[in-house]
């Protein structure tokens, strides 16, 4: 068996066993199927460990040598008689079922269980106990449990009633029979299942929990108490549930085990592997045998898989394969009918779950839907669906305000997707039109709203939950504008109408670092919100490429682009953020962070140039420390920020037969800057006060510039796009984590500040 279970002289004595017998002794106390790899490994059992006992970490030992770790149990009195009251209880309640009026049943009577070894002792308290869904076999009707639920006070009251030795007892029935046509696969997935204190400990010290319960319902709901309670999460669902059912409760706890604090002991844990290793483990299994498997997936509760899944992958770091899972479930979801108005409830696999804490479909789509969209953009992907019903008035009629807000964005977030997508000359006067929009969403919430949340360390996990989802909504907001106005940070500056997109990404881009220096200062998990670290990258470069601009009084405006004082004040933001990214870095081993601080660290020296020169062109004071800055992106090409001395150098690419296609690949700063028409931090006044029809009338008229080699040409300095030699190799296109970190979302920034969605 397991080289950890070495043989002793108490194995010599072989114990005689029935033929056919090859179980270990943990499979049989857990009464599940004992597997092997391979017939090899089985027929080599004292050397192999089973496929249960390797998931749990356990000693594997076969029932041919005597268990010296566990010695049988006495039988439990206790035990029997609540199993026996158990049966009189399913006999009594099969026979009300009989048309027969002879027959008299107090049920009454019937649904309470003792708590005490002898129900006649004097003195014993009775408990009344709720009939546990998961305590009646598949073979029982449905019909039978509203008959009981329909008796009595006691029949009414929750199933966290239930005593721990009666919910033992239904556990125990429940096991002996799994889910018919799923033997295998349920008692896989059964097997992966941490130890029960585990499971206590785990959901007792992640923050993640509160995540996970409320993913699929509205606030009303939550409020109500129509949402999955806590407590659940601690309960194993029995071998006999759906694998859909098994495999959603196994990626919740992998969530929990994910935002476990880096501080957290594992010691505390009572499984021999590591953390990492086991939420891999769960992972990839519910993959191979759940969420892969199309027979298995098309239920509620598989949709709800697919999507804890994206999330789980998301927060590793594995963007791409996250994509695939929402896409997948967005496919799904369709199948299903859910982005359809009026569409009946989803086909659940549970039949004992609670039908009240069972997800709405719209709460499903629009999940699924957010989802999308915010990887798609953050990719360069398109959208899988453009159905916006679900920010219509009558959807958001139970909203709050900060969910209709949220709703919104997802909306702007397709709709920049599309504007990336679409090249047409009419770009720039999209972008104005979103950017009223989300002005005009914006001014929705009331103005405190927007002022910095305060991260308390000493309140409690649920008010830390919910200045955490206001500070997220807050950045998700920010970072829309970013995205939004992040082809025109670089654009001609004799063109005074970019002045708003380059002020508007300036200002958004210290709003989301604020954030994130106050969001990882509190919570330093890596892998809880990671889409905030993303944020935070794009932030940063953004705000340091801001600083690419000309030397001041070249042109009829010679207001440079900010003061000294904001000059120093943004080098000591982006440090902070920096330091955050490295501590991050530190404590979790975390690859996305440690490259996310070095690509900030090598950007710095524009800022650090800019400082150097007190307020002069960066070609004048940092030309030395420049031409060492090369970053290569991959799947992309080499972006070289280069010294240039005079127009003639700079246009000498093109003399050499560059085609304006080529010169699309090249991001420059012009030299002849107008500066801005607003301070970067000062409020930004609306495009057009006529509203948003009379933005669409004006800007619609203005004609798109068009790529040409006099765009390109810097007097100050100029960014070349080196496309990479084919013969590299470059990260697989699903690559996780650990071996492409940014997963491609440096490739869609880069693309964006060349103007990649069009002209314009």
């Amino acid at each position: 068996m397991s080289a950890k279970s070495p043989r002793t002289a108490a194995d010599s004595q072989r114990r005689k066993v029935r033929k056919g017998t090859h179980s270990c002794w943990e499979c049989r106390r857990r009464k599940i199927r004992c597997q092997f790899a391979s017939e090899d490994d089985a027929n080599a059992n004292a050397n192999a460990s089973c496929i249960p006992c390797r998931a749990r970490g356990s000693a594997c030992r076969s029932q041919e040598f005597v268990d010296a770790s566990h010695a049988e149990p006495a039988p439990d009195r206790r035990l029997a008689q609540r199993l026996a009251r158990l049966e009189e209880l399913m006999e009594k309640l099969v026979e009300s079922m009989v048309p027969d009026a002879s027959v008299t049943t107090d049920l009454d009577m019937a649904s309470g269980v003792s708590a005490s070894p002898s129900i006649s002792a004097p003195g014993a308290v009775r408990q009344p106990v709720n009939v546990p869904n998961g305590s009646l076999s598949p073979a029982i009707p449905a019909g039978l449990l509203a008959g009981v639920h329909s008796r009595g006070s006691a029949s009414q009251s929750s199933p966290a009633m239930l005593t721990p030795e009666s919910a033992q007892a239904a556990n125990m029935e429940s096991e002996r029979v799994p889910a018919q046509g799923y033997e295998r696969v349920c008692r896989i997935l059964q097997g992966l299942f941490p130890d029960q204190q585990d499971m206590n400990t785990i959901v007792r010290e992640s923050p993640g929990v509160l995540f996970v319960t409320s993913l699929f319902y509205s606030n009303k709901d939550i409020t109500e108490g129509n949402s999955e309670p806590l407590s659940h999460l601690t309960l194993i669902p029995p071998v006999s549930s759906h694998p859909t059912v098994l495999a959603r409760r196994l990626l919740q706890v992998s969530i929990c085990m994910q935002q476990l604090p880096p501080a957290f002991d594992k010691e505390n844990l009572v499984m021999k592997s590591t953390i990492a290793q086991t939420m891999a483990n769960i992972v990839s299994t519910v993959i191979d045998l759940v969420t892969s498997n199309d027979e298995v997936i098309g239920t509620a509760e598989g949709l709800e898989c697919l999507i804890l899944q994206g999330v789980w992958q998301a927060n590793a770091g594995n963007l791409r394969k996250a994509w695939l899972s929402y896409r997948r479930a967005l496919s799904l979801g369709q199948l299903m009918g859910i982005d359809r108005a009026g569409s009946h409830a989803l086909k659940s696999a549970d039949p004992r779950s609670n039908s009240k804490l069972q997800p709405s479909p719209e709460s499903l789509w629009y999940r699924i839907i957010f989802c999308d969209r915010y990887f798609s953009l953050v990719l360069g992907l398109p959208i899988g669906a453009q159905d916006n019903s679900f920010a219509s008035d009558e959807a958001t009629a139970r909203d709050t305000p900060a969910e209709k807000l949220e709703k919104f964005h997802t909306v702007i977030a397709g709709r920049i997707i599309d504007r990336n997508s679409n090249k047409t000359p009419q770009a720039y006067a999209t972008t104005q039109i979103i950017d009223c929009d989300l002005e005009a969403a914006a001014q929705n919430m009331a103005r405190q709203w927007w002022a910095e949340p305060l991260l308390n360390p000493f309140a409690t996990p649920a008010q830390i939950a919910q200045s955490t989802c206001h500070l997220n909504l807050q950045i998700h907001h920010f970072s829309l504008l970013v995205l939004l106005h992040l082809p025109y940070l670089l654009r001609d500056p004799s063109e005074s109408r970019y002045d708003y997109s380059k002020a508007t990404c300036v200002r958004s881009s210290r709003e989301v670092l604020k954030r994130f220096i106050s969001f990882r200062s509190l919570i330093s998990s890596a892998f809880a919100c990671r889409h905030i670290d993303y944020a935070a990258l794009m932030a940063a470069m953004t705000l340091l490429l801001s600083y690419l601009s000309p030397k001041p009084g070249t042109s009829a405006n010679p207001q440079p682009l900010a003061t000294c004082g904001q000059r120093e004040e943004d080098r000591k933001l982006v440090e902070v953020v920096r330091e955050r990214m490295e501590h991050v870095a530190i404590v979790n081993h975390d690859r996305l962070s440690r490259e996310s601080a070095d690509m900030v660290g090598q950007l710095m020296v524009i800022l650090e140039a800019q400082s150097a020169g007190h307020g002069h062109s960066v070609s004048e004071c940092g030309s030395a420390a420049l031409e060492r800055l090369h970053l290569a992106i991959p799947y992309l090409g080499t972006i070289s920020i280069h010294p240039n001395s005079s127009a003639k150098a700079a246009a000498a690419p093109f003399a050499e037969g560059l085609t304006v296609g080529d010169a699309a690949h090249m991001l420059c700063a012009n030299s002849s800057a107008n500066g801005l028409q607003h301070a970067p931090d000062a409020p930004l006044k609306p495009l057009a006060t006529g509203g948003i029809e009379q933005a669409m009338d004006f800007n619609t008229t203005i004609e798109e510039p068009q790529f040409s080699p006099g765009d390109y040409v810097a007097n100050g300095m100029y960014m070349e796009f080196e496309p990479q030699d084919e013969n590299l190799l470059f990260p697989d296109l699903m690559a996780e984590g650990d071996d492409w970190a940014f997963q491609g979302v440096d490739t869609t920034y880069w693309s964006l500040l060349n103007g990649g969605m069009g002209s314009g």
